[in-house]
């Protein structure tokens, strides 16, 4: 009888390590696309203000005015905002819900009960 407690504990020892392992894998995965995609936005929001700060000499050009080509820009970044706001939920809610999904329950070849045995 002693010997079979110490096999459910060595066990569940076993199965506790696995759940550990599981969770920093899942997290790390995790944390290293928020890198990512953090460091591609500042990227993205680098070339942006770049293009912008063109894209406001070029309409200066083009109407003579840099106050209202400021204004111009600055208001179509403003409609751009609110369809951004509208659709907020069609573009992150469903792809994220997708993302953990994946991430937190997918079925990995490694996740058989037989493979917990170590002797």
């Amino acid at each position: 009888m002693e010997e079979l407690f110490k096999d459910i504990r060595y066990y569940v020892d076993l199965r506790i390590k696995r759940a550990k392992l599981t969770v920093v894998e899942h997290l790390s995965t995790f944390f290293g696309r928020v890198i990512s995609v953090t460091a591609f936005l500042l990227l993205l929001l680098l070339a942006l203000m770049t293009f912008t700060g063109a894209l406001v000499a070029a309409v200066a050009l083009w109407i003579g005015s840099l106050i209202w080509a400021f204004v111009i820009v600055g208001g179509f970044y403003l409609v751009a905002a609110l369809l951004f706001y509208l659709l907020r939920n069609r573009l992150f809610t469903g792809g994220m819900v997708r993302t953990f999904s994946k991430m937190f329950f997918e079925n990995n070849s490694n996740d058989t009960e037989g493979d917990d045995e170590e002797d």
